[in-house]
């Protein structure tokens, strides 16, 4: 079911949607785990099986899956050709946007929008995206491609795809966590634009694209680069509290800080910090960490507002030596199995998504011709 019955309702008078997929109040879940475990216990393949078939998987449903991975990571060769001819100042998301249309069309899939379609095309997606997001930022730095690798876990093989180094065991673990904690959040804009696709009965690519024309907006993505300019700006934690005062006269709010549904703290957030914090020890970033805490304390002091996910993951991408363009094409890339999560589900409807709207504009007028309007 993907509307309520429930008497509870929007001020339009809309139903108000329903999901067996996650649940944000009282504590984040996954089809009802705990998002802490899930980090703590899982890995980013385990969870990717979770959020999109409804259970954690068995020791053959994950070795299935993981050879699946591997088997589809080979991009076509035009599919690279094309990816160097593009100008170097494209962003790295209508890259993105633009190649799943080019997947769409070497598959010549037969729109099929059943759940096992969603399944088998999510599978390929998450093995190539990956591939063609690091083809993309080693060709524009100048860099050669490496190839994918079977003996790495996903977000380890993700690492080394983009940097050409295997991760430390404290990347690895981080990588995993920023996966798993990006990979569903309930109906989230770009989430609910793949279900309205979905819901006009379009093939799960068509989905996949609408996801990726809403994420492509600045209050939706990610302030992966401003989280880094902010922090480079202050530079000294003692600096925090007057820069923080001077950005907030001129601005509401601070990047990486607030969120549209939590109202304290953002419990993700929370769990990515610790990570973020070892990435930054172990790499020699300790000072940038400093400076962060500095200005969490002055924009609680200023706000009382507490970091969203993005402060840490902005960061943790920063660690890794990777740029922050490439916050939201990894965000893409967890975020495409609540696509298919919800895609699937949004085929338990027998109608299409159709909101009413209030009409706001001018009321009833006489219709003048030409010659009377002058």
């Amino acid at each position: 079911m993907t509307h309520s019955s429930s008497p509870l309702a929007s001020a339009h008078g809309m139903p108000i949607p329903e999901t067996a997929i996650a649940a944000i109040d009282g504590g984040l879940r996954y089809r009802g785990y705990a998002i802490e475990d899930l980090v703590e216990k899982s890995n980013f393949a385990e969870v990717a099986f979770l959020v999109v078939r409804g259970d954690l998987p068995s020791h053959e449903q994950l070795a299935d899956f993981q050879a699946i991975l591997t088997e589809a990571s080979i991009l076509e060769p035009d599919l690279i050709a094309w990816i160097e001819r593009i100008p170097l100042n494209a962003a790295a998301i209508d890259v993105l946007r633009t190649a799943t249309s080019l997947i769409a069309l070497a598959e010549c899939h037969d729109e099929d929008s059943g759940p096992g379609a969603a399944w088998d095309t999510v599978q390929r997606l998450l093995a190539q995206l990956p591939v063609l997001v690091a083809a993309r930022y080693r060709l524009v730095r100048g860099k050669k491609l490496v190839q994918p690798r079977d003996d790495l876990s996903f977000a380890a093989n993700l690492l080394w795809l983009l940097t050409g180094r295997e991760p430390s065991a404290s990347a690895e673990r981080a990588c995993d966590a920023l996966l798993i904690l990006t990979a569903e959040h309930e109906f989230a804009p770009s989430t609910y634009a793949a279900r309205v696709a979905a819901s006009t009965r379009a093939d799960f690519h068509s989905a996949v694209i609408a996801g990726l024309c809403a994420i492509k907006g600045i209050w939706h993505g990610g302030p992966g680069r401003q989280i880094i300019d902010i922090l480079d700006a202050v530079a000294r934690p003692e600096a925090a509290q007057s820069i923080v005062r001077a950005v907030l006269e001129q601005y509401e709010r601070i990047p990486g800080f607030w969120h549209r549904v939590y109202r304290t703290s953002d419990p993700r957030a929370e769990l990515l910090a610790p990570f973020c914090r070892k990435v930054a020890e172990e790499t020699g970033r300790e000072k940038m960490e400093q400076v962060a805490s500095a200005v969490e304390s002055a924009v609680w002091d200023a706000q009382q507002l507490l970091p969203s996910l993005d402060w840490p993951a902005a960061r943790l991408l920063h660690y890794l030596d990777l740029d922050a363009e490439l916050f939201v094409p990894i965000f893409v890339i967890s975020r495409l199995v609540s696509w298919a999560a919800h895609y699937i589900e949004q085929q338990q409807s027998p109608q299409p998504i159709r909101p009413r709207g209030i009409y706001t504009g001018p009321p009833n007028r006489q219709f003048e011709t030409l010659d009377e309007r002058g």
